[in-house]
């Protein structure tokens, strides 16, 4: 598998590294008596703490457990790089809030990113004046409209992604209601040929048993033991008519072992997915199936995107009328978190089934059990 590179988070990380060697160089020349190892252990931690938030999964990333705090650790660093560098000569070093502000789309929405960008832009200059006892509102007004572009960029770039993961999302729901509906053809032909071959060939080939008992009372002889054997041979024909009938009718459904395996072949190989369905437990209504389809899917990619989790473990059983599904994974919930659209679509699809969803927690990650009625074959 190929590690994809973030292009975003690699320019954020050489921005950072050129601040820091530039910074240190020109403190070299200009202040040889400079707190050295204060100075390297706060530009080190700024980097660490950028690598960890723009990371793809764990409680530190900028939607982890943690990400608001450490977020919040990396402005007070660079705040702390402020105070121990000279504002002489330093201006760049607002590129670090730069890349602190193209951050906070992902942890808030635009309007309060953008409020909170202006107000650190006016302290961080505030604390520049302070500290030179000269002005630089030209400077701030240059650098803050560089951080509301990087807010605005970044909020694009967000909505984009949401966009691009919502489309997936639906082209995975298609390719598994076009799974559905490639099923549900085959049994509506295999269910066809069924009815065809009892209501008509079972039907002739009964009428030609009556006939041939008929014969056989009718005649003596060597014809009667022919008749006889001509009986006993549609008797037979007639037999397994009944038991091909019988036999297309039972694999005419979809089981849902086979529905949720190929569902799973869909998810990208960092998340595994762990099965303990009974192979027996089928899918005999097209429209639960498909609802049914539709939540296993939405709990795949909530797990995915959110919990950080590399294992979901999907059992399944029933219990008299009752099919009941246990959905969790190995993540991390969020602390405080809210039910989403994904929780309320699943509970809206589930109210369509006269079924119920509930949630709870175990082992800090979030358990999804559905129950909804079972429609057996003869049922459906």
């Amino acid at each position: 598998m190929k590690t994809k590179i973030d292009f975003a988070t690699l320019a954020g990380l050489l921005t950072w590294l050129l601040v820091y060697g530039i910074s240190i160089y020109i403190l070299d020349k200009s202040a040889p008596a400079h707190p050295t190892l204060a100075l390297h252990g706060l530009f080190i931690v700024y980097g660490g703490l950028f690598w960890l938030l723009t990371s793809k999964q764990g409680p530190f990333t900028l939607q982890g457990r943690f990400g608001r705090y450490l977020l919040l650790l990396q402005l007070l660093v660079a705040f702390g790089l402020l105070w121990l560098i000279p504002a002489r000569n330093f201006e760049f070093l607002a590129i670090l809030t730069i890349i602190w502000a193209a951050m906070l789309p992902f942890v808030m929405r635009t309007g309060p990113a953008l409020l909170l960008t202006v107000a650190v832009v006016a302290a961080w200059f505030a604390v520049m004046a302070w500290q030179s006892g000269k002005e630089f509102w030209i400077t701030a007004l240059l650098y803050g409209c560089f951080h509301l572009f990087a807010v605005l960029v970044q909020t694009a770039s967000r909505d984009a992604e949401a966009a691009k993961e919502e489309l997936e999302q639906k082209h995975q729901q298609l390719l598994a209601t076009q799974q559905l509906l490639q099923a549900a053809s085959r049994q509506s032909e295999r269910t066809r040929i069924a009815r065809n071959l009892h209501d008509l060939v079972g039907h002739h080939l009964t009428a030609l048993t009556i006939q041939l008992q008929v014969a056989s009372h009718l005649t003596d002889g060597e014809a009667k033991q022919q008749v006889d054997q001509c009986y006993q041979l549609a008797k037979l024909l007639l037999s397994d008519v009944r038991e091909a009938v019988s036999t297309m009718r039972q694999y005419a459904d979809v089981s849902l072992q086979d529905a949720v395996t190929a569902l799973s072949r869909m998810l990208p190989a960092q998340l595994a997915v762990k099965l303990q369905i009974p192979a027996d437990i089928m899918l005999n209504d097209l429209s639960q199936a498909q609802h049914l389809l539709c939540i296993i899917q939405e709990a795949l990619s909530n797990s995915l995107k959110h919990s950080g989790a590399t294992e979901v473990h999907i059992k399944a059983s029933v219990a008299g009328q009752q099919l009941q599904l246990q959905i969790y994974d190995n993540g991390t919930l969020t602390p405080y978190w809210q039910p989403g659209n994904g929780i309320t679509g699943m509970q809206e699809r589930l109210a369509e089934c006269n079924g119920s969803l509930q949630i709870a927690s175990s082992n800090q990650a979030m358990q999804l059990t559905i129950t909804l009625p079972y429609v057996r074959g003869d049922d459906a």
